[in-house]
C-alpha cells in the first residue's frame, strides 16, 4: 500500500514516525514539500519515504491520501487536485465535514475523517475515525 501526505506539518510528521516505528507493510510513503524542515526529516527516516514535486504528485502515486492542511487554505489545495476512484482519502482537517470534502474532491474518493494526536509518533494514544474505515484503522499507528 502507498500513503501519501498532503501537508507536512506536526501532525504529518508524528503520524508517519509512527508508521515508521510501528512497521507497517508499505509500498512508499510521499510527502508534500510544503515544509522543506519537516519533509527533510521525514525523507531521511527510512527509505520508503520520499518528498513529492508537488500535492497532486503526491495523489497520483497513493493509495491512501492524507490531508494535514489548515483549515483556512484547505478547500483552495484540495479542489485544485485530481483524486482517482479506488483512492481513500482520511482527512485530518479540523471542523471540515465530510460532505464539504466530498465536494471539493468530486465524490471520487472513499473519504474518512481522522483526529490523531501527537503521541501517535510513539505508538500512544487513540486516534478517533469516522466512518470507520478497516483498511485506514488497520494502519498502526491509527488503531
Amino acid at each position: 500500500m502507498k500513503l501519501g501526505f498532503v501537508g507536512t506539518g506536526a501532525i504529518t510528521e508524528s503520524v508517519v514516525r509512527g508508521l515508521v516505528k510501528a512497521g507497517n507493510d508499505l509500498e512508499g510513503i510521499a510527502v508534500s514539500p510544503r515544509n522543506a524542515d519537516v519533509a527533510a526529516r521525514l525523507a531521511a527516516l527510512h527509505q520508503l519515504i520520499r518528498v513529492a514535486r508537488d500535492n497532486q504528485s503526491v495523489v497520483d502515486s497513493s493509495d491512501i491520501v492524507f490531508l494535514a492542511v489548515r483549515p483556512q487554505v484547505a478547500n483552495d489545495i484540495v479542489a485544485g487536485l485530481e483524486f482517482h476512484p479506488g483512492q481513500r482519502v482520511v482527512s485530518f482537517v479540523a471542523g471540515l465535514q465530510l460532505e464539504e470534502l466530498a465536494e471539493w474532491t468530486r465524490g471520487i474518493p472513499r473519504l474518512c475523517r481522522a483526529i490523531p494526536v501527537p503521541l501517535v509518533a510513539d505508538l500512544h494514544g487513540v486516534t478517533a475515525i469516522f466512518p470507520g474505515d478497516s483498511v485506514v484503522t488497520d494502519l498502526a499507528p491509527l488503531t
